[in-house]
Order: structure tokens, then C-alpha cells, then sequence
């Protein structure tokens, strides 16, 4: 037994961990004591097969609550997948691809739609390309920024950051502030993340904003009264983020 930080090959952070008769590092949902193997749960091959993907795959990245380290315990798996080609529907996205238990979670792209992703900073796209090569499930293609321009990527995040502000706003003003709750972190997720990118060109902090996470995240709690979160209260830290992205210095 190993008693320091690692990855499991599975994705999640773990502090207590086991080495496997393969010599992988293995969490406590991965390792089995009585065959001392490991059992593969999150393989590239299960992973495919449980989504039902039949298109040839390039590349499966990790994503989500996993990555940034705000996973429960029956938080589901999340991926982003990348296809060689076309996608069956002709799209280059699909945002809901599940298993049927729903404990596998994938957002499916075309090569060509990942690209285009890539080239648009978008931020899935951004965390994909800023994992370390260990916590990758399969990369059989080299996906890179080609061309970077700093200028182009402050506006692509501030204008993300600003529509999921405003969906926010209206998922307020309807009354469902757990959906505004999320809508609003999210967007100062992406701005956090943006200063990232711009200071070094990939994220290095997945973890960054648990802490207002967790914060925010007190509209779930069932002393939690109707009425108790605005999305204004967050318009100061959302402007200083944006003021700081848009600042040469």
C-alpha cells in the first residue's frame, strides 16, 4: 500500500492508494483485495462500449467534478470524447451521450468539432488540452493550440462567462436559484479559468473555485431559505474577473 497523491488511472484524486500486480496506482473503487488486480472499470474499451459509441475514437479526456476535486461519492464519470470523423448525426457536438445507469457522462465531438472548439477557446476544449498526460484515457491524436492569440481568447471567455451569467439571471428571475446558483459559478468558473490561460497558456489550478463552490452551493442545503440567493451579489467579483482579463498589465 502507498500512502502518498495520486491519480488513478480511473481519474480520481486520491490519498490512499494501491499498486495493482500491473504496477498501476489504483484507487479503493478500482482495486480488488482478494485477486490483487485491477479491475478496469474505466478502461477506454468500457468506456466506449457503455456509451455505445461506434464511431473510431481518438481521444477521451476526464472532465468534471472529478477533475476539479468537487466530486461526491455517487458522482457520475464524465468525459469528452473525440471521434476521427463526422459524427452519426452530422453534427461536430453531442452534449448527452449517458450510459443507462447514468453513471457515465460524455460529451462526444468530431475531430473537426474539437478542432473548431480548440480554435474558439472554448473552455471544455481548454481543461482537455491543460490535463497532465497521465490523467489522459487515450490520445491517439496530438490536439494543440496552433496559434495562440491572447486577444481572441479574453473575448471568447468574457463572452461565454457573459451568456451564462445572463441564462443565470433568468433562471433567477423564474425562480429556480439552484439552476442560478450553478449558472452564476459557472461563469465566474470560466472567467477564473481565463486568467489561467492567459497567465500561462493552460490551466494549472483545476481546483481554483471549490471554494466558492462550496460556497455557493449552500442554495442545496435544506436550511436554505426561497429567496436567499441573488446572482447580483456576484456582479462585483464577476466585473473585477472580467476587468482583470480585458487588462494589459
Amino acid at each position: 500500500m502507498d500512502t502518498q497523491d495520486y491519480h488513478c488511472v480511473c481519474t480520481k484524486f486520491v490519498t490512499q492508494t494501491y499498486i495493482s500486480t500491473t504496477g498501476k496506482v489504483c484507487c479503493t473503487d478500482c482495486f480488488n483485495p482478494i485477486s490483487n488486480k485491477k479491475e478496469m472499470k474505466y478502461t477506454p474499451e468500457h468506456i466506449i462500449k457503455e456509451l455505445g459509441i461506434t464511431e473510431e475514437v481518438l481521444c477521451i479526456y476526464p472532465y468534471g467534478s472529478r477533475i476539479y476535486g468537487t466530486a461526491g461519492e455517487y458522482s457520475d464519470h464524465d468525459f469528452v470524447i473525440v471521434a476521427k470523423s463526422t459524427l452519426e448525426s452530422g453534427a461536430f457536438k453531442n452534449n448527452a451521450v449517458s450510459n443507462k445507469d447514468f453513471t457515465i457522462q460524455g460529451t462526444l465531438y468530431s475531430r473537426a468539432g474539437f478542432t473548431d472548439a480548440i480554435n474558439n477557446y472554448e473552455m471544455p476544449a481548454m481543461e482537455c488540452l491543460s490535463l497532465e498526460p497521465e490523467q489522459i484515457l487515450l490520445k491517439k491524436w496530438p490536439f494543440k493550440i496552433n496559434n495562440w492569440n491572447e486577444k481572441e481568447m479574453i473575448k471568447k471567455v468574457i463572452q461565454k462567462a457573459s451568456a451564462s451569467r445572463h441564462i443565470a439571471d433568468k433562471q433567477a428571475k423564474s425562480g429556480f436559484e439552484d439552476r442560478a446558483a450553478r449558472g452564476m459559478f459557472h461563469a465566474l468558473r470560466i472567467l477564473h479559468f481565463g486568467l489561467q490561460l492567459k497567465e500561462h497558456q493552460k490551466i494549472v489550478n483545476f481546483s481554483e473555485c471549490n471554494e466558492l463552490y462550496a460556497d455557493m452551493m449552500r442554495v442545496d442545503d435544506e436550511d436554505f431559505e426561497d429567496g436567499d440567493f441573488d446572482t447580483r451579489d456576484y456582479y462585483d467579483l464577476f466585473d473585477e474577473l472580467s476587468e482583470r482579463l480585458k487588462n494589459d498589465n
